[in-house]
């Protein structure tokens, strides 16, 4: 063996022991990541483990036998009825193999499909649907953070079970949804004070940008805390932290850790501070002992500076911890799609669609079936964004009520473009004379057209008619949309479009709003009664036609109608809120550009021409919105909007449920004839 052969050997075997120890460094550390994100396979049993864990365990390399064993005897069990024994079953097969996607998928069904409707409460339901969402978001997809199929099963929950309406106790479960997350988050900007598309999003990602900024740790919100001390003393060190100071009063005096509780106990008294119909008993009294203290520590002005460093540091945490969710990629799905509200169902499997994608591509042995139908769920997601996406939550009173939202007109299609490419051959309108993509696109059209005609916003209606008409993406498929869309007047493309929809729920909702912004704005504001009556007849027969079809009762709960609180089960209580909206700065017709909306001078126009009973309805609305929320004087709001006679009357009747709607409604045709 020669020098340089001996050489090359020495070299080889440093070289293999630098491997070795930088595999046994990197082994170690790959091992505690696998360990802290749990994707690791369970290597023994735990207190309270099904029975057949600590045989999986036991069976050592036979494991995966095993598992597909309770797999199809899972499957079967759910075949029979026997959900229970599932689940049991199940969560044996998540333990032990916790990295096998399709079994978390089946757990959470069961739970949010299965066994939720075989309850009689729609209390008892939510606790199960909901069982299933944290499933999937916070074990799932912690153990399969890039599986695609996991993430689309977690937003079609939200998108069908929450939002859809095929549940009879859905419209317990968006009012869930929305107190949950405007706990959690706080009360989001009203969308009224942004005069623009572009201006709510920037408000929502300014909104957003504190929780987003926020320090995960408690250690480095008070070290920032004191360092802004020292900068704004001009280098005076503080003595103690004022963030800490709170934590500990907090903890002592309220016995709450920085929690969601925390955040419940903060927006319930924030809440009940700005509400106008709580003024008269705005004290103390009636509070829990918790609620007393947390109140003080709320008001005390020693601590507002604490308490705007310390509640975007717990949303943050609350987030990442028990939601599995991040705030930079909610502040950037709000940037990419319009002012998301995170209270609606719609934008969380938005959230979830959205990113199931973005982490499935990054995994080889990725589908093209399986990223085409979780964008599918991302389209869909957008076009109820569309129909419902402007919500009306009180979190007192937990009303909620909801309306097209006009900034997502052009985020269906602007999205569409994005997605089609990854589409593949069944989606490519070049090479296909029918895709669902285009299909679905033509529907959601439809629906913008209508609404905006409906509206009052012939332009913009006329604008998206001519995309539809004019676009090369259509299916050519049917013979009849070519004559619909080519002969027909934009007024009898409208009409049709209303022959065998005014059933369905988001259209007799459009209608009706439609009618009243009519009745209002061109009616009473420019002094024609027809107009005014007219419309509001209009808006009643819808509401009358609907209701008479859709007369379901629920299972959950023998009283109520599922399908009457798409529209409101009180027609009065309809035209209130939409009068309401429209004085508050509501958008009075939105264009292809923007949206236009109405201010104080033209609000107090409107007000002082309404009828009495319509003025007692909204003024205590208007009080606290000008005088309590910007500050207004009170004799400007009084010359603005002069207290109509009978207030006290008026909001007895309303404590007291008295209040009849019919002959509300009679006095409002009567006005009409005056």
């Amino acid at each position: 063996m020669t020098r340089s052969d001996s050489m090359v050997q020495w070299v080889a075997m440093g070289l293999m022991a630098v491997c070795i120890g930088l595999g046994a460094v990197l082994t170690n550390a790959m091992t505690a990541e696998a360990g802290r994100s749990q994707l690791v396979y369970t290597d023994e049993a735990q207190e309270g483990d099904p029975p057949e864990v600590a045989l999986g365990v036991a069976m050592g390399a036979f494991r995966g036998l095993f598992v597909n064993y309770l797999w199809l005897r899972a499957n079967k069990l759910k075949e029979d009825g026997k959900f229970y024994e599932a689940i049991e079953l199940s969560k044996a097969i998540t333990r032990l193999q916790p990295r096998f996607p399709r079994v978390w998928a089946f757990h959470a069904w069961n739970m949010s499909y299965n066994i939720s409707v075989a309850t009689n409460t729609a209390s008892e339901r939510w606790t199960w649907v909901k069982a299933g969402i944290d499933l999937l978001r916070n074990q799932g997809l912690r153990r399969n953070p890039n599986d695609t199929l996991l993430h689309k099963e977690l937003a079609w929950i939200f998108i069908h079970k929450v939002q859809g309406w095929s549940d009879d106790a859905n419209h317990y479960y968006k009012r869930q949804i929305a107190r949950e997350w405007h706990i959690l988050l706080g009360a989001p900007p009203d969308r009224q004070s942004f005069e623009t598309r572009v201006d709510a999003m920037d408000g929502m990602i300014a909104w957003l940008q504190p929780i987003v900024d926020a320090p995960r740790a408690l250690e480095v919100v008070v070290s920032r805390e004191m360092a802004d001390r020292v900068h704004e003393s001009d280098g005076v060190a503080p003595s103690e932290s004022l963030v800490q100071e709170l934590v500990d009063r907090i903890k002592r005096e309220a016995g709450l850790d920085l929690g969601y509780d925390l955040l419940s106990f903060v927006a319930f008294k924030q809440a009940f501070n700005a509400a106008w119909y709580t003024q008269e008993s705005s004290g103390q009294d009636g509070f829990s002992e918790r609620s007393k203290a947390i109140g003080i520590l709320l008001d005390d002005e020693k601590y507002a500076d604490a308490w705007e460093r310390l509640l975007p540091h717990v949303r943050r945490v609350v987030l990442a911890r028990e939601y599995n969710m991040e705030p930079e990629r909610m502040s950037r799905y709000t940037a990419r799609f319009g002012p998301l509200d995170w209270r609606h169902p719609a934008t969380h499997s938005l959230y979830w669609s959205v990113r199931g994608v973005e982490e499935g591509l990054e995994r080889q042995g990725n589908t093209e079936f399986s990223t085409l139908n979780t964008d599918r769920v991302t389209l869909h997601s957008i076009q109820e964004l569309f129909r419902f996406g402007d919500i009306q939550f009180d979190l007192l009173t937990e009303e909620y009520f909801t309306l097209p939202n006009f900034d997502f007109t052009d985020t269906y299609g602007d999205t569409l473009a994005q997605l089609r490419p990854r589409g593949g051959f069944t989606q490519d309108d070049q090479k296909k004379g029918f895709t669902t993509y285009s299909a679905g696109y033509e529907n959601f059209l439809r629906e913008v057209i209508r609404i905006l005609y409906n509206r009052g916003d012939i332009e913009g209606a006329a604008h998206y008619h001519t995309m539809l008409v004019e676009g090369l993406w259509r299916n050519a498929n049917d013979p009849d949309v070519y004559y619909e869309l080519s002969e027909l007047t934009l007024e009898e493309f409208v009409e049709k479009q209303l022959e065998d929809r005014i059933t369905i729920p988001h259209v007799a909702n459009s209608e009706i709003e439609a009618a009243l912004h009519m009745a209002f704005l061109d009616g009473v504001l420019k002094g024609k009664r027809g107009v005014f009556r007219k419309q509001l007849e209009y808006a009643k027969k819808a509401w009358d036609a609907y209701r008479e079809y859709q007369d379901v009762r629920t299972s959950p709960d023998a009283e109520a109608n599922r399908m009457w609180e798409y529209i409101g089960e009180d027609f009065a209580d309809i035209v209130i809120r939409s009068l309401s909206r429209i004085l508050l700065g509501g958008r009075i017709g939105t264009q292809a550009g923007g949206a236009g909306t109405m201010g104080p001078m033209q609000s107090a126009s409107l007000y002082q021409k309404v009828p009495s009973d319509l003025q007692r309805a909204v003024y205590d609305d208007l009080l606290a919105e000008y005088v309590t929320r910007r500050g207004v004087d009170q004799a400007t709001f009084n010359n603005m909007f002069p207290e109509p006679e009978g207030m006290e009357r008026w909001r007895e009747l309303i404590r007291t449920q008295e209040f009849n709607s019919d002959e509300w409604y009679r006095r409002q045709i009567e006005f009409t004839q005056q």
